[in-house]
């Protein structure tokens, strides 16, 4: 009796040295709090997480880019929103040191600022190079 052992294949993106950092709602402050607003019966919901960036003060425009995306069950609209959305939170967060809950009350989330990397680093430690040479 041979045993197979079958490769697992996945159709993800994200390469798999990253994917344990996003699995749960991720690791962030911010994404426990979207996840507490917008999670109920182990679900996700769509229309709490669009009303929960307008909100925070997230253009409308785009909120409601993504929402017709979404509506229209595009390919891959679901995870370009919670991206691209939630990146455009993290802006306003790491701003005021907070979020508004979707009852209006202020969640303090720290959200520290992600180190620099590749070209960003580079660039940054030349123009510190440079301002030192000065």
């Amino acid at each position: 009796m041979t045993e197979e052992t079958e490769v697992k294949t996945t159709k993800s993106i994200v390469p798999s040295k990253y994917a344990g950092r996003y699995k749960n709602g991720g690791e962030d402050e911010l994404a426990q709090f979207i996840k507490a607003q917008c999670v109920s019966e182990g679900n996700f919901h769509f229309s709490k997480f669009f009303e929960l960036m307008a909100k925070n003060g997230i253009a409308q425009d785009k909120v409601d880019h993504y929402a017709n995306q979404v509506a229209e069950k595009r390919h891959g609209a679901e995870g370009r929103a919670r991206m691209t959305l939630r990146n455009m939170l993290a802006t306003f967060v790491r701003k005021n040191g907070k979020a508004i809950a979707l009852d209006g009350s202020e969640v303090p989330v720290n959200l520290p600022k992600p180190a620099l990397t590749g070209a960003a680093k580079a660039a940054q430690e030349a123009s510190t190079a440079q301002e030192a040479a000065e």
